[in-house]
């Protein structure tokens, strides 16, 4: 018989609040699709100790979809706290998501998988949202201005859908979370090795335009292995949309996912 999925949780945190449009999106596509869902922003609920244990019942027979912004490569820590915290699924799924402001999108899908799936939360889909640059404040033309727009939330709720449709089968096909380990290799242990306390030391002061400038300049080069990295931002952004930001099935829909789609 099909499994029916009962409730959906959908927990986000969003300092600067792309992720929270993302997660508004989806909260509407999922009410839409008649799937009971609750929404937590852990911001509103910075205590997970007090959070976890009035969500033990609720975590049977749920889907759980999680968002966090990407900052040096990797999610933000009340969201990896969070998902450490919950107890081990008796029945679950998860579909992670994160927004990146078009510098790298990092490891952050590939850790927060990770750790949902030694959980017990097999992973559905997963999906990178380009969003305007949080610490570009005092820039007029900001990276990832403008984003998420139209077209991303139509990306969503397309992401929505597909997870619906999986859950409707007897077994959900479900992602490896290797296949959310789409960096290269080089990337990838350099992103590893530096953790996000260790990042935040080189983030820009506010009110700062040429500070901002100096600071993503110098991501992008550390990134982008040398040369101009605005440069190559250029270059690899010219084919940005044409490529799936969306993750509703990686093996199937055509999406490289290398760091061309990053960078």
């Amino acid at each position: 018989m099909p499994l029916h999925i009962r409730k959906a949780l959908l927990v986000y945190c969003s300092p600067a609040g792309s992720t929270a449009h993302v997660a508004r999106i989806m909260r509407q596509k999922i009410a839409a699709l008649e799937t009971p869902v609750t929404m937590i922003d852990l911001s509103d609920y910075p205590d997970v100790d007090f959070i976890i244990p009035q969500l033990f019942d609720a975590l049977d027979n749920i889907c759980l979809y999680i968002g966090s912004p990407v900052y040096a490569a990797h999610p933000i820590p009340p969201v990896m706290e969070f998902i450490a915290r919950m107890p081990q699924a008796k029945n679950g799924f998860s579909a992670p998501f994160v927004t990146w402001g078009a510098v790298t999108s990092g490891i952050a899908l590939y850790e927060m998988g990770a750790a949902l799936a030694q959980k017990g939360y097999p992973i559905l889909g997963a999906a990178k949202v380009l969003s305007r640059h949080s610490m570009m404040w005092a820039v007029d033309t900001p990276l990832g201005a403008d984003h998420p727009n139209a077209e991303d939330d139509r990306m969503i709720e397309t992401l929505l859908q597909a997870v619906a449709d999986k859950l409707r089968k007897t077994d959900p096909p479900t992602l490896a979370p290797s296949v959310l380990d789409y960096q290269a290799q080089s990337l990838r242990d350099q992103m590893a090795q530096e953790s996000f306390e260790q990042a935040k030391t080189r983030f820009p002061p506010q009110k700062s335009t040429e500070r901002t400038l100096h600071a993503v300049w110098h991501l992008r080069r550390e990134l982008s292995g040398g040369g101009d990295p605005f440069d190559r931002c250029a270059r690899d952004r010219s084919g940005l949309h044409s490529l799936p930001q969306l993750r509703p099935d990686l093996p199937g829909n055509g999406h490289r996912g290398g760091p061309s789609s990053d960078l």
